[in-house]
């Protein structure tokens, strides 16, 4: 009987007699036109007096403050009269509506707010065309509600709880009752709606439950404790909006439960049926679990038949741990597009016609379960880790009747088992109840190995196998056989060979075999396989390792003690012990640079390597430090092999500045050049690469690509020489001017300072310029090739002295020949003393680096330290010794006989002159070297005629301090060159023009600028801009400086001055001279001249006399 029909009985029924059995509510009586009329709490307290009652409801009543009880009613009827009839229970956090031991009660047409409905012990509860909203709270509550029909109703974020619990006492027949959900819409919000089914009432009555087109968006919970029921769902679907359980069956365990007794009746299994059914979008779409054992009183069979799972992050999950008597079935079923299917602690499980595809976590794994394959069961797209289609683990066994049929297609696995995965290990098995059973592998694959197949193989024990579809599969199985390999072999079978060669180790290196493990495949013939090995030395596990598919290497560190003898090992396969390799080492000890550490069981740095920031790796004989230092063998002229135990062998760790790699290094001790640059090795980086050369202009080395490019270096420098003398001659760029003591002594304390300012150096034509004054080539050439450190300094020495020899002879030829010497003029003396003030700083550098000794101390294999003194410049010479011997002592011959005389010559010139001039023999040789004392003294003060010997002698701190101590050196330099700016102050200026006060000025505070800058900034980019600045303002200078002496020398020439008067003849033709034409033109030079003759003017005067007389 449809529900509308028997609202129109009732309605007629109720017509008949108005006045006792039907009533109007609402809380707005006045707009009824019905009577009688009231609010619904007139009858809300005992609703027990209005049986056979039916109450219409009109607009809305609210329940606030008391509650609508039926208890003990018959035949009440709550039905919704108009369009939107409403029962408002906001607000109200108790139960608005309590039903009790009542029968036949029919709620029906009315929609409810946040009400909490509660019906105990009622039967024949009807609910039909109702809406339960809850907004703040709201639930359904049935406790032994039987013949309970809900049809046609929302439930919209309702909790709803159905209870069975059991009766007081036993019937004599078994009761029926039953719960009908039909057409019913269960929603949710983000808040938590559920619905929990609960059915505990033992044998005391049997429940049969029907949910038919039930649309359930919460979380559905059947909890079964051991009763008599049947359940049947079909045409439903179940769907959680924030992703909780869809439907969920719990088993537990009945406290206490009846023992009612029904002689001649035998129970049947409790069925869950669930058909034609979809659960889509849950975390778990179905689930059955339990958590306690139970006895086995009840046998549940539970069919999912004709149903649809898809898109859950669980399709399937089941775990029967302590169900020992559940049987289920899964029949014309799809699992589609779920994160994966699990089944667990299952004995009986069956399906037929089911397909599993796109899971995402392997299609079906099934974990200490036995499954039972009835008809077609199809995995497609499926993809997981460890089996992509199927997974059998845990000794879980997949059984095969007559009519199964299998089918893998498409499925693939990121480690092994594309199709199926079988867990050998467990004993996991396929179990095959018939002969030719259809197995279908198509286009499976995996990342590792077993792209169709995992672990499973022909037995010949088998009585039956499969019939395969596709002959052409991928499969392999867990590791039975193992043997060493050759991990570069093409073909790792052919490779195999069970015998290992010995291997020689220090303490601390690592042991290293190439293994290969092989698996049965399908076909029972050996494939490449993975799995895992171990290590035993004795009885002891030492080590264990996975093994891929191919020829892969084994790695073992053995703590050692000692060394000199020999062990043994055993390499196995845990899943086959018969299969095992025995290889053997030696212990050697250890190498040159390592010392054997009892406590670690390994070779570590020994004393004479370690040091901070100093490692060492046995394994690789490598040695890693952060830079800026060299550590090697003293012997270098003799190889030896880096595993080599040599006890004379002596080892040098020194701090390295010079060649020296800034950057962190690794090397091996009988290859130690990584340590250097700029193409250089050998001791101490000391030397060139073999095939390089020592580059003039720099300490790098390079390759001399022509063989006879000296000849033409030679050439070259000679013609250099002259026409730098021609130059200083025709400019008069001497220091007899006094514009050349500030420039010359800034450039060379830049040129010192050079690898202290810039370690990139400067850009190459500042860099040339600053060269060329200091007499230096000023780029990287090779002048022959082989040079080294030795030959170079002796060519530093024999440029200045080809300089003096050029002037020499030009003073020789001004001695014989009267035009010469007409030529020369008084240019000549001063020439010659300007290129010796050049070639002093060159040379005291030169001496310094000649003499600079090292002491390194040797540390021994046999525990001996001494120290031996080398060559700075070049660690493989020794100091004073061999070739270095000569160098040694004419770097001595030079200063004894010219730097020490020629300083205090300088310095002391008026001091001698003014106290020895009383001796004869003191005053013939002065007279020889008065031009000499002029030239450089002249432009100055009469009382500081020192000031040229003072800033020689201001060189010489300086580049002892820039050769021992450079990181002190930057302020060392501004201390040095302020306290020489400072002098200059003190006394109002050294020179007798002004503008040689302001040239020198200008320099000494640019070096000032310069070393601030050096202290200030250290960042390469800021350094480069800075030093480059400050040259280029140099050059600039130097530039006016030359200009300046141009204009000097055109100004004393003839044609100069007839050049002067016809520019100024065409003016001056109209009018009357006021002065003498010669006259306009003197220069200031020689307007102070007439007034204060210089040592210069002296010189002009009688140039040929001083030359006479000074050879």
């Amino acid at each position: 009987m449809s529900p509308l029909l028997v609202v129109v009985l009732l309605f007629f029924s109720s017509s008949c007699s108005v006045s006792s059995h039907q009533y109007y509510v609402s809380d707005d009586c006045s707009s009824v036109t019905q009577s009688p009329c009231n609010p619904l709490s007139v009858y809300a307290g005992d609703m027990s007096q209005y049986n056979n009652t039916i109450f219409y409801f009109i607009g809305t009543s609210s329940i606030s403050y008391y509650v609508v009880n039926m208890m003990f009613a018959e035949n009440v009827t709550l039905y919704g009269l108009d369009q939107s009839p409403n029962i408002n229970c906001k607000g109200v956090s108790k139960t608005s509506i309590f039903v009790f031991s009542s029968n036949d009660v029919t709620i029906s047409n009315i929609s409810f707010s946040d009400c909490s409905l509660e019906i105990h012990s009622s039967n024949n509860i009807t609910i039909s065309n109702s809406s339960f909203i809850r907004s703040e709270s709201g639930s359904l509550q049935l406790q032994n509600a039987f013949d309970v029909n809900i049809s046609s109703s929302v439930y919209n974020d309702y909790q709803i709880f159905i209870w069975y619990t059991p009766l007081l006492v036993c019937s004599d027949e078994l009761p029926h009752y039953s719960l009908i959900l039909t057409n019913v819409n269960l929603t949710q919000l983000p808040d938590a709606g559920k619905m929990q089914l609960v059915i505990n009432h033992g044998n005391s009555y049997n429940v049969s439950i029907i949910f038919d087109h039930l649309h359930s968006a919460q979380w559905l919970t059947l909890e079964l404790l051991e009763s008599i029921f049947h359940f049947f769902i079909t045409k439903s679907s179940f769907d959680s909006t924030d992703q909780n359980l869809g439907f969920w069956i719990k088993f537990g365990e009945n406290s206490a439960p009846t023992k009612c007794s029904y002689p001649g009746i035998t129970l049947a299994p409790n069925v869950v049926l669930i058909e034609e059914s979809q659960l889509y979008n849950n975390w778990y779409g179905f689930q059955i679990t339990t958590d306690k054992y139970l006895p086995g009183t009840m046998n549940y069979h539970i069919i999912i038949k004709s149903c649809l799972m898809y898109d859950n992050e669980a399709g399937l999950f089941i775990d029967a741990t302590f169900l020992r008597f559940l049987q289920i079935d899964i029949i014309d079923t799809e699992l589609i597009g779920n994160g994966g299917n699990k089944i667990m602690n299952s004995n009986a499980i069956s399906f037929s016609n089911v397909t599993v595809a796109s899971s995402t976590s392997t299609g079906l794994t099934l974990v200490r379960s036995l499954v039972t394959i009835k008809n077609n069961l199809i995995f497609k797209n499926n993809t997981g880790v460890v089996g992509g289609g199927l997974a059998i683990n845990d000794s879980s066994r997949l059984i095969l009747t007559s009519s199964a049929n299998l089918e893998f297609i498409d499925n693939h696995a990121s480690y092994k088992g594309g199709g199926i995965y079988v867990e050998e290990s467990t004993s996991s098995d396929m179990k095959l109840m018939a002969p030719n059973i259809p197995l279908t592998l198509i286009h499976n694959t995996a990342g590792l190995v077993g792209g169709d197949m995992y672990g499973y193989h022909r037995s010949s024990g088998e009585k039956y196998q499969f019939n395969l579809t596709n002959p052409h599969i991928s499969s392999t199985g867990n590791p039975m056989s193992m043997c060493s390999c050759d991990p570069h072999a093409i073909s790792i079978a052919k490779s195999c060979s069970s015998y290992v060669s010995e291997q020689h180790i220090y303490p601390g290196q690592t042991l290293q075999y190439h293994v290969a493990l092989f698996g049965y495949n399908y076909l029972r013939s050996l494939t490449p396989t993975d799995g895992t090995v171990q290590v035993y030395n004795d009885t002891n596990l030492i080590n264990q390792t996975y093994i891929p598919n191919t020829c892969s290497l084994i790695e073992y560190i053995p703590k050692l003690t000692q060394s000199g003898y020999q062990s043994d090992l055993a390499i196995v396969i845990p899943s086959s012990l018969g299969n095992q390799i025995f290889p053997f080492f030696i212990v050697n000890e250890c190498p040159i640079g390592f010392r054997l550490d009892k406590s670690q069981g390994s070779c570590i740095c020994s004393q004479s390597v370690s040091r901070e920031n100093v490692t060492c790796d046995i394994n690789s004989l490598n040695i890693t430090h952060n830079g800026l230092l060299w550590i090697g063998t003293y012997h270098m002229s003799t190889p030896f092999n880096a595993n080599a135990t040599n006890p004379n062998a002596c080892i040098i760790n020194e701090d390295c500045l010079l060649y020296c790699s800034p950057s962190p290094v690794t090397f091996k001790l009988n290859d130690t050049h990584t340590q250097c640059v700029d193409n250089r090795r050998q001791r101490m980086c000391g030397s060139c690469t073999e095939g390089y050369s020592l580059l003039m202009g720099s300490n790098k080395c390079g390759q001399c690509h022509i063989n006879y490019m000296m000849i033409a270096w030679i050439a070259l420098f000679a013609v250099m020489g002259v026409l730098l003398v021609v130059l200083l001659i025709a400019l008069n760029l001497t220091v007899s001017v006094g514009t050349l003591n500030g420039l010359l002594f800034y450039a060379n304390i830049v040129k010192l300072y050079e690898p202290v300012f810039s370690r990139k150096g400067a850009l190459p034509v500042l860099s040339q310029v600053i060269s060329w004054i200091n007499l230096d080539f000023g780029f990287e050439i090779c002048f022959y090739n082989g040079m080294d450190s030795y030959a170079k300094q002796w060519l530093q020495f024999a440029f200045p002295l080809y300089l003096w020899i050029i002037i020499i002879i030009i003073i020789q030829l001004c001695r014989r020949y009267g035009k010469i010497s007409r030529l020369m003029g008084s240019h000549a003396v001063p020439v010659l003393s300007t290129l010796t003030f050049l070639s002093y700083t060159k040379l005291v550098r030169t001496i310094v680096i000649v003499l600079h000794k090292r002491e390194v101390t040797l540390h021994c294999t046999n525990e001996s330290v001494r120290s031996v003194s080398l060559w700075y410049q070049d660690p493989n010479v020794e100091y004073a010794k061999g070739k270095h011997a000569g160098l040694f002592g004419f770097a001595l011959l030079v200063t004894v006989f010219f730097v020490i005389p020629y300083t205090l010559f300088l310095l002391l010139n008026r001091f001698l002159e003014k106290y020895l001039s009383n001796f004869k023999v003191f005053r013939k040789i002065w007279s020889h070297f008065k031009p000499i004392i002029d030239a450089y003294s002249g432009p100055m003060k009469d009382e500081y005629r020192f000031w040229p010997g003072l800033l020689l002698v201001a060189r010489i701190p300086v580049l002892l301090t820039v050769t021992f101590l450079k990181n002190e050196s930057r302020v060392l330099l501004l201390a040095a060159a302020a306290f020489i700016l400072s002098l200059s102050f003190i006394f109002g200026g050294v020179y007798r023009k002004k503008l040689n006060n302001i040239i020198e000025f200008w320099f000494l505070l640019n070096l000032c600028i310069m070393a601030s800058l050096s202290i200030a900034f250290t960042g390469d980019s800021k350094v480069l801009i800075w030093y480059n600045t400050c040259l280029s303002v140099f050059i600039f200078s130097f530039i006016l400086i030359v200009v300046y002496h141009l204009y000097l020398q055109l100004s004393h020439m003839k044609c100069y001055d007839a050049l002067i008067k016809k520019l100024f003849k065409k003016q001056d033709e109209d009018d009357e001279p006021l002065l003498d034409v010669t006259e306009s033109v003197k220069t200031v030079d020689q307007q102070r001249q007439e007034i204060v003759p210089s040592s210069t003017d002296v010189r002009r005067c009688a140039s040929r006399e001083s030359v006479v007389d000074l050879y």
